[in-house]
């Protein structure tokens, strides 16, 4: 609850990572071990049969050779990699098989080139480069660029066109847009707790000086907002969260909250710093373009995630698979086999 109304906070340019970990080490581990007993079976082979390939359909692709003409398939990467992270990445797999068949029963096509084009729109909002974007914003998370691509933005534009006729973006609301973005504001910062018998201790502490404050939001706040001391973009009108507002808007500068209880069972205290007022530059019919995308793209999102609970609900899937080989059974039996022991049986999966 407390980060998703932090994100409304933050620019609409920020990114939501999604997607799947690219695995890039492990199979030649795995093939070695198959070597010593089907090298003696396999006749050296040609590099024109190498180049060739196996005729046993999609299974039987190579994706690698080692010791010049032992094959490794497709299958058995796809095995090693389901293995060990099928699970993690089923549900993933099985909402963009969802979405891909409500899309299709719609006639709704999404082109590569189309995917192009939203990516590079993206990347110019942001005002970022594709190699930027990669360092800054994949990498840390084990992402690539094809991945986003697929994932994230191929998988919202047929959402986008899925659901697009539907967002309706009224007067009303480009009224209270402008009133966000350009009223009235107050500045503070924040500190989210858990709702529990240390609350009111800490909410104590935090009134007494800056100086405690400062040293609460910077420890025992919420991961988020440790580094910053508990600072986030000022709270405007029409905020997220009425309650917020309207104890943000009378707080006075320097004025701590009292605790504010929040539905994710935290608590939040602010420390009001400033009241910005309105800026009287600003003209509604000259934002008005502006804003209706804004508040479009907005509604989209929100409508966008909707609609995939509700898809997800009416395909019901049923996740089988699950990981099976974990750390501490691999050890157990491993370990006792190098020992010279018989390995345990595993009773159950």
């Amino acid at each position: 609850m407390v980060r998703n109304i932090l994100q409304k906070l933050r620019p609409s340019r920020s990114v939501m990572m999604t997607g799947f970990g690219m695995i890039v080490v492990g199979v030649v581990a795995y093939v070695v071990g198959r070597v010593t007993t089907t090298k003696a079976q396999q006749r050296p082979a040609s590099y024109e049969e190498l180049r060739s390939g196996p005729k046993t359909g999609y299974d039987g692709r190579v994706v690698a050779y080692i010791h010049g003409n032992i094959a490794v398939t497709r299958e058995d990467l796809g095995e090693f990699l389901i293995a060990r992270f099928g699970a993690d990445h089923l549900e993933a797999c099985v909402i963009r098989r969802i979405v891909e068949l409500a899309c299709k029963s719609r006639g709704i096509q999404v082109t590569d080139e189309l995917v192009d084009l939203q990516l590079n729109q993206d990347l110019e909002r942001m005002k970022l480069s594709r190699k930027d974007f990669v360092n800054l914003f994949l990498k840390p998370h084990y992402k690539t660029l094809p991945i986003w691509k697929e994932d994230v933005v191929r998988r919202n534009l047929m959402l986008a066109q899925l659901v697009g006729p539907d967002i309706k973006v009224t007067e009303d609301d480009l009224r209270k847009g402008f009133d966000g973005r350009h009223g009235e504001k107050v500045e503070c910062r924040w500190i989210v707790l858990p709702d529990d018998n240390r609350k009111n201790q800490i909410w104590e502490k935090a009134r007494e000086s800056e100086a405690e404050f400062n040293k609460i939001a910077t420890t025992l706040n919420i991961p988020q907002l440790c580094p910053s001391g508990g600072k986030a973009p000022p709270i405007h009108k029409h905020f997220g969260d009425a309650n917020i507002e309207r104890i943000a808007f009378n707080l006075a500068p320097g004025e701590v909250s009292p605790l504010i209880g929040m539905a994710d069972k935290t608590v939040v205290i602010l420390k009001c710093d400033k009241h910005i007022p309105r800026d009287l530059t600003k003209r509604f019919e000259e934002e008005r373009a502006s804003l209706f995308e804004e508040i479009r793209n907005l509604k989209l999102t929100v409508r966008i995630n909707e609609v995939i609970g509700e898809l997800r609900k009416q395909a019901n899937p049923k996740l089988l698979l699950r990981n099976e080989t974990r750390q501490d059974d691999l050890e157990r039996e491993v370990l006792p086999e190098i020992r010279g022991q018989a390995a345990p049986n595993r009773v159950g999966g």
